[in-house]
């Protein structure tokens, strides 16, 4: 048969609405602010998997102020380098786990 349709199955989740993700600024979950996001289609099915706020420049921006004012309030530049590296060994395993 010529360019017959497959007779996939659509999984549950099809009828599911989409998990969105914010943009972690700060400490706090927020949305892009021009409400502009990016979708995530199932390559098997096509159906919207998932939404991620996507960062313009003012989320970027207070992104980088809020970094800027952890690091310079926060304890990373006062610890010690063996501590600094004891935290990036430890994301390194949960990264890899």
């Amino acid at each position: 048969m010529k360019n017959a349709p497959l007779n996939i199955a659509m999984p549950k989740e099809a009828s599911q609405a989409p998990k969105a993700y914010k943009l972690l600024i700060d400490g706090k979950h927020v949305e892009a602010r021009d409400g502009h996001s990016i979708e995530r289609a199932s390559p098997g099915h096509g159906f919207i998997v998932s939404r991620y706020a996507q960062a313009g420049a003012a989320e970027v921006e207070a992104a980088v102020q809020a970094a800027h004012k952890a690091f310079e309030t926060g304890p990373w530049p006062r610890m010690k380098a063996s501590e600094r590296a004891a935290v990036l060994l430890k994301a390194a395993d949960l990264i890899e786990s």
